[in-house]
């Protein structure tokens, strides 16, 4: 059987035969777990996405489960190797990604949240280097999985939402989040469409640069409020939610302004049972995490096909359910 399997010495073509049928009767699976603890091989995956203290410290969910995932596969000599870049400068992320490309890896897991940078990026990978996208995707991209949500329908799904909140129809203010990330824009893109389909939702779009400052912010937060008339609701297109609910509790307008966000980190999680948020949607973000090394692990340890897109689908986090959620 080996030297069918591996082609090794001289076979008959009728031994050939027999022993291939053998092999397809039996549905036979070589020992890769044997094979690879034989050989001592270690298998490098590189994390490539931002500093976990970033977007109101959203991005420690995903290596939770980026963890767990090593953690099972430990004895399967799988390891993770995170280069953290700072969504914020385009220069950390040129180093960062330059440092990447000259690491000994055997995969990439990256969460592509700057369109451009990672569109020049991605020529750079040598062929035959696999990598997967989660969080985001790059259109012109051919990565061996892509792991998320369809932001375009998680905006869709919002603007429903909102419109159940606002019987009487209102002013809507939407706050997108820059830098300019292609799923953020998308979430904006479904959410505009819908209200735009209505009458009497009418949504107003305000960018937040989000490393400017809390002062900064909360003028940004002011001016909306001001120019918007009979402002009834806020949609943000990312995990700093709070930041908005608390200048709205401070305003007193807790359940006369509806909030709808992303991301279950503790913040939102905090104004969510408060009632200041009515509903955030969560991204399953630790389980894209997780899903993403396993993914690499199936292409390149068990040389397994690996599906093109795992969907997570669209959570709604409500007051009633966020003590029973996990993210």
């Amino acid at each position: 059987m080996d030297r069918v399997l591996h082609q090794r010495g001289r076979v008959s073509k009728e031994t050939e035969e027999r022993v291939r049928r053998i092999i397809e009767e039996i549905d036979y699976r070589p020992n890769v777990f044997a094979k690879h603890l034989r050989l001592s091989k270690i298998f490098n995956f590189g994390i490539l996405m931002p500093k976990p203290s970033q977007d109101s410290h959203y991005w420690t969910l995903p290596i939770q489960g980026i963890a767990r995932a090593q953690h099972e596969l430990a004895t399967q000599k799988v390891r993770a190797r995170y280069f953290f870049y700072d969504k914020f400068s385009p220069g950390s992320f040129g180093k960062i990604s330059a440092e990447l490309l000259q690491t000994p890896l055997d995969g990439i897991l990256m969460a592509p949240v700057l369109s451009k940078s990672f569109e020049s990026f991605i020529k750079d990978i040598p062929d035959g280097l696999p990598y997967v996208f989660f969080d985001s995707y790059i259109s012109n991209a051919r990565p061996l999985a892509y792991i998320g949500q369809d932001s375009f329908q998680s905006g869709v799904l919002s603007a429903r939402l909102m419109q159940m909140l606002l019987p009487d129809k209102g002013g809507i203010a939407v706050f997108r989040v820059l830098p300019e990330d292609y799923h953020i824009d998308e979430r904006l893109n479904g959410f505009v469409s819908y209200c735009r389909r209505q009458i009497g939702m009418d949504a107003h779009v305000f960018e937040i640069d989000g490393d400017r400052s809390v002062e900064t912010r909360r003028r940004t937060f002011e001016k909306a409020f001001g120019e918007i008339p009979d402002l009834r609701g806020v949609f943000v297109t990312n995990a700093t939610t709070h930041q908005v609910a608390s200048h709205v509790k401070s305003l007193g307008l807790q359940g006369k302004v509806h909030i709808i966000g992303y991301d279950l980190i503790e913040e939102n999680a905090r104004f969510l049972r408060e009632g200041v948020i009515d509903f955030l949607i969560s991204q399953q973000s630790e389980r894209q995490g997780y899903e993403g090394i396993y993914a690499l692990y199936r292409h390149v340890v068990l040389k397994m096909p690996v599906e093109s897109k795992i969907m997570m689908q669209l959570d709604i986090v409500t007051l009633e359910n966020v003590d029973y959620y996990k993210s």
